[in-house]
Formats: C-alpha cells, sequence, structure tokens
C-alpha cells in the first residue's frame, strides 16, 4: 500500500461502484486531491457479487437519462483506461 497524504480535499471510504464512481467523476472534473480507501482489492465486496444488469428504460425521464449515461460510461471505459470492464451490450 503506498503511503497515505496528510490532508485530502475529499477521502473516499469504500472502493464499491459508487465509490469508485464518485473518484472517477471528481478527477474528471479536475479534482487533484482525492483519496479512495478500499480494505480489500476494488470492487470486490457487494459490487462484485451484482448482476451487472443496466436496464436502461426507468419509471423517470431523469433516471433513464442516469441509465443511458451508465450504459454509455461503461462502454467508453475500456477505451479510456485500456482495462476490459467486461461490458456487453445485447
Amino acid at each position: 500500500m503506498k503511503n497515505l497524504p496528510q490532508n485530502a480535499r475529499v477521502v473516499i471510504i469504500g472502493g464499491g461502484v459508487i465509490g469508485c464512481s464518485v473518484a472517477y467523476h471528481l478527477t474528471k472534473l479536475g479534482w487533484k486531491d482525492v483519496v479512495l480507501l478500499e480494505r480489500k482489492q476494488l470492487t470486490s465486496g457487494t459490487t462484485w457479487h451484482a448482476a451487472g444488469l443496466i436496464g436502461q428504460l426507468r419509471a423517470s425521464s431523469t433516471m433513464t437519462k442516469l441509465a443511458k449515461y451508465t450504459a454509455d460510461l461503461y462502454v467508453g471505459l475500456e477505451a479510456e483506461t485500456g482495462i476490459a470492464t467486461g461490458m456487453r451490450e445485447v
């Protein structure tokens, strides 16, 4: 484990899908002082056990747009990072 900084603008506890998403989006917004803490491997807890389905039709247009954004994000992450996400569109 790397040494932890003495100070950080934000510390995110938990490296599940939500913690990783918050860290990802903050850094995309230009935040540089972000620390993500996870006691095991990233996304190894309940996130890992989830089915991973991203249904795109929701009860409100706002939630439908959020689901579409999420699906598009997963498709683009592999190209952006070079790390396979395992995302398959059906």
